[in-house]
């Protein structure tokens, strides 16, 4: 294939793109998501402020199975020992929040907006779960708890320590998942194996508890079901 066809190729998978994202559905869409995805950013920006009366709810979570230091280090452990596994967990889990949700929606916004508008409405619903839940009470991960044989990155300001159950890694990923599983057709494959590593990520690198990644998929999966 010449450089002239591949250019010609470009330029029209270019003309495409762009003539599908600037319709008036498409820009309301993208709007919308803007709104949603700044809006957790503002929450996590004032958590510090409205979130001051929240239950620190961790010594009664620690009485659960699956929540000892035996078992967490077990865990990291395992991960960290096999190192293409470990590798692969720490990038999923550091694409994971952002990167999946920027990624679903951007896939069903050029595939379909009406799809890409529901998936967003979910993430609102799903987000809101969140925020309600973590004013109410809060737990911190397992390795601010135990010290783990891994190395984590200090937290940002869009990542609170008490933001850990239920995860919000696992909520919005399985909003994703089921959305792209139901409107996502056959191209979607990648970006649900992607999504599909997150949960197992989260755990086996000490990031989130067991509890947190079952409450997150739950929660995920009810309100992919009553948002429509």
């Amino acid at each position: 294939m010449s450089d002239d066809v591949v250019s010609e190729l470009i330029i029209e998978f270019k003309t495409i793109v762009w003539e599908r994202l600037l319709t008036r559905s498409t820009l309301e869409v993208l709007l919308l998501f803007l709104a949603v995805y700044l809006g957790w950013d503002a929450y996590a920006l004032v958590y510090p402020y409205v979130g001051r009366w929240s239950i620190n709810v961790l010594p009664w979570f620690l009485k659960l199975p699956m929540t000892s230091y035996h078992f967490e280090y077990s865990l990291v452990s395992w991960t960290v020992s096999h190192r293409l596994i470990h590798a692969l967990l720490r990038k999923v889990y550091s694409l994971g929040f952002s990167g999946e949700i920027l990624l679903a929606f951007s896939y069903l916004l050029l595939r379909s907006p009406r799809d890409a508008r529901l998936l967003v409405k979910r993430y609102a619903v799903a987000m809101l779960v969140l925020a309600f839940s973590f004013i109410t009470f809060h737990v911190y991960a397992p390795h601010v708890v135990y010290r783990l044989p891994e190395r984590y990155a200090p937290g940002d300001w869009t990542a609170r320590p008490e933001f850990v159950l239920p995860s919000p890694h696992n909520t919005l990923a399985t909003v994703s998942f089921v959305t792209l599983l139901e409107r996502g057709g056959k191209g979607a494959l990648p970006l649900l194996i992607f999504i599909a590593l997150i949960p197992p990520a989260t755990v086996l690198l000490g990031e989130h508890w067991v509890w947190d990644a079952v409450t997150g998929i739950l929660i995920g999966f009810l309100v992919s079901r009553y948002v429509r």
